[in-house]
């Protein structure tokens, strides 16, 4: 038997363009008179802005606007693309006048070169009431400083968030089967382990790119980098109070995403400041800012428990993880979520399973 495309070679669509050059990513598709977008970052893990002076760096000439958390919306969203309504708390300001990470936004600085953002970043004043900052995730709760003391941040449903303790989660007394502690006693054989799990860089070829303009119809049109059109859009109309029908989101071909473009990066930067100034824009990061400035998969602990009998047949399962979501809760009840729901389907013969995690 003979089949049309079983066993054959089949062109890729876009090969031939890609291997001529054609211009198909984001920055690609930028228009050339765009303006230039960069942040001023935080030089500190966790800090407090007292203020912040612009005026010397507004004199750059070419430097069309400078904004700081005075000047931008104060909404809460969450930057993780995914299902609505969203299982991410909301804890994550445009900008905000606390910084909780190296490398965290301060400032956004847009101009006509690079060059001139460059200089006008450099003339920026700050004054930091610099904080204890939580480095280590396993002393997160009950730590002296609380990473989100802001009233705003919220929930769309109980997800355990818990600000005091700074658990932006938690999974509890709910994903449990049989009496696990009475099927462990009665197992001739119980081991016990932790594990960790390193946070992992994804590090895409091309870094997180977005670019925006105004067409005709005075509608804000984004280009951008990422894995989730549909959720960036709905982010963005979220966080600058927009109607969605006023937003268009394109996603062009990415060089890579691996999950680090699932969630809103640079988009909201240029968005703003296109809409501020009625005029392109294009943020694109550097290497170092993809590592230093976006989202890593979260580091964990899981502590794990298995009941067996004497001819090895696993009875009892008790899993208990704490995951490391990082300075905001961005995915955090999906991600350890995730780590339980693909692996407790194989063990669906145990008498009893536990799961649990923040």
């Amino acid at each position: 038997m003979k089949f049309r495309e079983v066993n054959h070679s089949i062109p890729k669509v876009d090969g031939r363009g890609l291997l001529k050059g054609a211009s198909a990513y984001t920055d690609d598709l930028a228009v050339e008179s765009a303006l230039i977008i960069k942040l001023l970052r935080s030089p500190y893990a966790f800090a407090k802005i007292k203020s912040i002076n612009t005026k010397k760096a507004l004199k750059v000439e070419g430097i069309e606007c400078i904004l700081t958390y005075k000047d931008v919306p104060r909404i809460p969203i969450t930057r993780a693309g995914q299902g609505y309504p969203e299982p991410s708390p909301k804890d994550k300001f445009i900008l905000d006048n606390y910084v909780r990470y190296v490398g965290d936004e301060v400032a956004i600085v847009a101009g006509t070169t690079e060059k001139v953002v460059d200089d006008a970043i450099k003339l920026i004043e700050v004054d930091y009431e610099v904080l204890e900052p939580v480095l280590d995730f396993e002393k997160a709760i009950g730590h002296k400083s609380i990473i989100h003391p802001e009233k705003e941040i919220y929930t769309m449903f109980p997800m355990g968030l818990d600000v005091k303790n700074n658990v932006a989660c938690s999974y509890m007394d709910t994903m449990i089967v049989g009496d696990v502690e009475k099927t462990l006693e009665e197992c001739e054989f119980v081991v016990s382990e932790r594990y960790y799990t390193h946070a992992q860089q994804q590090t895409a070829m091309e870094p997180h790119t977005s670019t925006a303009y105004i067409d005709v119809q005075e509608r804000l049109n984004i280009i951008t980098s990422t894995q989730n059109p549909y959720h960036t859009r709905r982010i963005i109309g979220e966080a600058l109070n927009k109607p969605l029908r006023d937003i268009r989101v394109y996603k062009p071909r990415i060089g890579g995403g691996f999950g680090a473009k699932q969630q809103v990066h640079n988009d909201l930067f240029k968005a703003i400041v296109t809409l501020k100034t009625g005029k392109p824009s294009k943020c694109f990061y550097t290497r170092k800012e993809v590592n230093e400035s976006t989202f890593t998969r979260h580091q964990m602990r899981i502590d794990v428990q298995l009941g067996a009998d004497k001819e090895g047949n696993l009875k009892a399962f008790d899993m208990q993880i704490l995951s490391n979501t990082g300075a905001y809760g961005e995915h955090s009840l999906t991600t350890f979520m995730v780590a339980g729901s693909k692996l407790l389907p194989m063990y669906n013969k145990a008498k009893a399973l536990r799961f649990e995690g923040k």
